[in-house]
């Protein structure tokens, strides 16, 4: 996105699971001032018709779509084969529809620290971690220059260092991406532990390397805390604590906005009385 422009992000997991026409889901993205989508591709394939349609009418409605592929195992060299085959996906869709039906982006969900390698092995783990994520820059850059590369990462990925380097791991992937989506999951934006005192480094890191990144929150029930999450929270809430978020960073060069997580359980959090 141009930095220019706030974003204000979701994640869509299943287009199967989503009720309602394209055209009643992107008025709902376009009440809630959605402007960036990352749509979850299978690497078993995608349903090339539905996204197209998909990404057509939210072009229609200025949003942009980006390719979001999750897979914790992804961050392990072994597992790069199946890396370039979403990768292959993506670029194969791109090149036989339209710009205005094409992704603009590819965005990572990988998550190494959910893997049982993690413990045992961190900086192995992170090393081929930073390797697969080279790979992807790689292998994006050969056949399309301007498709942008984000990814998901925790709010304490600045604590992770560079395996034998005096380099945080966050400050090597904002050098390799384009923008991070920071999961400082939490319900209240102010204080220590709020979701501004968990983004804020990231934020200043962000701009000191001319990059920026995304804020996300969460509306999914968890078992992580209740005060992870905006589920049990009122709709009002949660816009009040964003938007004083947004004043808070209103105009700073690292911040680039917010992401909601995720769409199908933002809207039933919306709809609910």
């Amino acid at each position: 996105m141009n930095q220019s422009s706030q974003v204000k992000a979701t994640w869509i997991w299943d287009l199967n699971e989503i009720e309602g026409s394209i055209e009643e889901n992107m008025a709902f993205a376009e009440e809630q001032g959605v402007n960036l989508i990352y749509l979850h591709v299978s690497i078993k394939g995608l349903d090339e018709q539905r996204v197209k349609a998909f990404i057509k009418e939210a072009s229609a409605h200025d949003i942009q779509v980006y390719a979001l592929g999750g897979d914790p195992n992804w961050a392990l060299h072994k597992n790069q084969d199946s890396l370039s085959a979403f990768i292959s996906i993506v670029e194969d869709y791109n090149q036989q529809v339209s710009q205005e039906a094409a992704f603009k982006g590819i965005h990572m969900d990988i998550e190494p620290y959910l893997l049982p390698e993690w413990e045992a092995g961190r900086n192995e783990v992170i090393t081929q971690w930073m390797n697969n994520v080279s790979f992807l820059r790689q292998e994006i850059a050969k056949t399309d220059q301007n498709l942008q590369l984000s990814g998901d990462f925790p709010f304490w990925v600045n604590d992770l260092q560079v395996p034998g380097e005096n380099e945080s791991l966050s400050s090597w992937m904002l050098s390799q991406l384009d923008s991070m989506t920071i999961m400082a999951y939490r319900d209240f934006a102010e204080g220590r532990n709020g979701i501004k005192h968990l983004a804020s480094p990231l934020v200043e890191q962000a701009a000191n390397q001319d990059k920026s990144v995304v804020i996300a929150v969460n509306v999914i029930k968890t078992d992580e805390g209740s005060y992870t999450t905006f589920y049990d929270s009122p709709p009002e809430q949660m816009e009040q604590e964003l938007n004083g978020l947004n004043q808070s960073f209103k105009g700073h060069p690292g911040y680039a906005g917010i992401a909601v997580h995720d769409y199908s359980y933002w809207k039933l959090y919306r709809n609910k009385q």
